[in-house]
C-alpha cells in the first residue's frame, strides 16, 4: 500500500509533568521561584519550551494561588492543563509587650 501524510494525523496530545510538587507552601514575605514543568509529545518529542504558565503568587498576601500550565504540539492538540496551587501563609508569632 501507498502512504500519504494524510494516514499519519497526529491526534495525541503531549503530556505536561510538573517540576516538583503540585502543592508549594510559603511564609509571606518568602522569596518565590517557580519550578515550572516539562512536556513531551509523541511526534514533537520535547515542547516544555512551548508551555505557557498562568497565574501569580503573590508573596506579600497570605492566600491560595493557582498556576495552570498548558501547552499544545504543532498539529494543535491540547495537552491536559496541570496546575500548582501555592499557599502563602503568615505564620510569624505575634510579640506581646507589657507597658508598665
Amino acid at each position: 500500500p501507498v502512504f500519504t501524510d494524510l494516514d499519519l494525523v497526529d491526534t495525541t496530545p503531549p503530556v505536561i509533568t510538573l517540576n516538583g510538587s503540585s502543592t508549594i507552601q510559603l511564609n509571606i514575605g518568602e522569596n518565590w521561584k517557580d519550578p515550572g514543568a516539562a512536556a513531551t509529545d509523541d511526534v514533537d518529542g520535547d515542547v516544555t519550551s512551548s508551555i505557557l504558565a498562568t497565574g501569580t503568587v503573590d508573596v506579600n498576601t497570605a492566600g491560595d494561588y493557582t498556576i495552570t500550565y498548558a501547552v499544545s504540539d504543532a498539529a494543535g492538540n491540547a495537552a491536559t492543563a496541570v496546575t500548582r496551587t501555592v499557599t502563602v501563609a503568615d505564620t510569624t508569632l505575634p510579640v506581646i509587650t507589657l507597658v508598665g
